[in-house]
């Protein structure tokens, strides 16, 4: 953590430069006085470095050069004069500056990226699962998509979330970093329940919202359903944690994966709006479907 306490340091150092560059006078006058959009460039450039993950991903080269063809763009469309002296010494300190925050935001991004991996493989080490990342399985995906369709076999998607007052009441008792670190842990174990729960030949996922998605090959609806109400029995057993469920079967519903994906949520949507009661309705209507 050392590494990223001094990132986070460097970061509130450079928003201090600013700041103080920025505001201090001398005589009435400010000492520098910077433009107008030279702010607007820093308050977009560092959130959206620090923020994106895919950003973060790429070589820090990438973001630099983005925001300097950005600063030197805004200097050729817009007037410096009417909020600040057009002198290059003023200007090359604009750009050096830019660039020295969008290097620390990255800089930041990647620590925080590091210790967000740290705390994935300790909730992996101490539940260990077989559940990716939605996006870097499109391929297999696509395998067992194409192999459904041309043997007329089934295929089946399963949409697991664990419920949202678990979610709320796990928010008012931890914050922050406590927070942070006991979701993970409660994501890996429900994985850990869900790959226990499967078969070899089903894929688990993970998709951006941390829903689970299990692709599970020559599987209809109805086996389906009965597999997310064993998954989510086993769930409530194993962590006390509810957890709703929507399910979509090919060919009947629908023909390729995103169709079949955006069928199960609707399904997962439409049991969370819906009474307490009226939950075991939409299931039982899920089978006969």
């Amino acid at each position: 953590m050392t590494f990223l306490k001094r990132s986070f340091f460097g970061a509130a150092i450079y928003l201090a430069v600013i700041f103080v560059l920025g505001q201090a006078d001398y005589a009435d006058r400010p000492i520098i006085n910077f433009a107008n959009y030279f702010y607007l460039a820093v308050m977009v450039a560092v959130p959206l470095t620090l923020f994106f993950p895919s950003i973060s991903r790429t070589s820090p080269y990438v973001p630099l050069v983005v925001w300097a063809g950005v600063y030197l763009a805004l200097l050729q469309f817009i007037d410096r004069s009417l909020s600040a002296a057009d002198e290059l010494s003023i200007i090359v300190l604009e750009f050096a500056l830019l660039e020295v925050g969008v290097w620390l935001a990255h800089r930041l991004a990647m620590q925080i990226s590091h210790a967000e991996s740290i705390m994935d493989a300790l909730a992996l080490s101490a539940f260990p699962h077989r559940a990716h990342d939605i996006e870097a399985e499109n391929q297999r995906i696509k395998i067992e998509l194409t192999r459904s369709r041309r043997y007329h076999r089934p295929l089946s998607v399963l949409v697991i979330q664990l419920e949202v007052e678990d979610d709320k009441a796990t928010l008012e008792m931890l914050k922050s970093v406590q927070h942070d670190l006991l979701s993970r842990f409660t994501s890996a174990r429900v994985a850990q329940i869900i790959d226990d729960r499967i078969r070899q030949t089903d894929l688990v996922l993970r998709d951006h919202k941390g829903r689970f998605i299990v692709l599970c090959p020559e599987t209809d609806l109805p086996n389906a359903s009965l597999l997310a109400k064993r998954i989510a029995q086993a769930i409530k057993e194993r962590t006390s944690l509810g957890v709703l469920w929507g399910v979509a079967a090919f060919p009947e519903e629908a023909l390729t994966f995103e169709d079949l994906l955006q069928k199960a949520r609707e399904r997962l949507i439409h049991a969370m709006s819906v009474p307490e009661e009226a939950v075991a309705v939409v299931e039982s209507q899920q089978v006969q479907q």
